[in-house]
């Protein structure tokens, strides 16, 4: 199975550069390659894994004191509008 790595990455709004997609694209074909093992073991009448939370197991929900807005991003480098801001190559912006 190939993998379009560039379509990937535009979806996902990662910016690659040729020299990254030259790099990753084997490294994903490998690791595609490598979970192909699984097609060849038969599962006939495995029942798939599931994991249940009983509701009578489930914690209380109650409301609690938390942060405010201006609290949460006093920290963050840049803010705009009440939000942090993010900057960097992965969202096609330098800062």
């Amino acid at each position: 199975m190939k993998i379009d790595l560039k379509h990937t990455a535009e979806l996902s709004r990662i910016a690659l550069t040729q020299e990254e997609l030259d790099k990753f694209t084997p490294q994903m074909d490998t690791i595609i390659d490598s979970v192909k093992v699984f097609d060849d073991i038969d599962t006939t009448g495995v029942q798939p894994m599931k994991a249940h939370v009983k509701f009578d197991e489930l914690r209380e929900d109650t409301p609690k004191v938390s942060f405010t807005q201006e609290e949460a991003i006093r920290n963050a480098k840049h803010k705009e509008n009440g939000f942090v801001k993010v900057y960097g190559k992965v969202f096609g912006l330098d800062e």
